[in-house]
């Protein structure tokens, strides 16, 4: 399983975890309220439980997954989930 946190510097912070299985990439999100404080294990946890209950943000088709290939997408879509403060499952 892979896991991500933005970067501390971000208005809002993002967790986002993901898994490789058969040939998809299934990510999920955790955004946090600019009101409360970041906290990387319940972020990780909520993310966690969403990908479990396949209430995922995006699955990608792809036959491999290497870090640096999760870490591109996940940066990817901090940038469009704070950008377009698109509402996360």
């Amino acid at each position: 399983m892979y896991r991500f946190y933005s970067n501390p510097n971000n208005t809002q912070r993002v967790a986002i975890v993901g898994k490789h299985e058969n040939g998809i990439l299934k990510l999920a999100v955790s955004l946090c309220n600019k009101k409360d404080n970041f906290m990387k294990k319940k972020g990780r946890a909520i993310a966690e439980g969403r990908l479990n209950k396949n209430k995922l943000y995006k699955s990608i088709t792809m036959n491999e997954c290497s870090g640096q290939r999760f870490v591109e997408e996940a940066t990817n879509i901090v940038n469009e989930v704070i950008s377009s403060k698109k509402v996360v499952i």
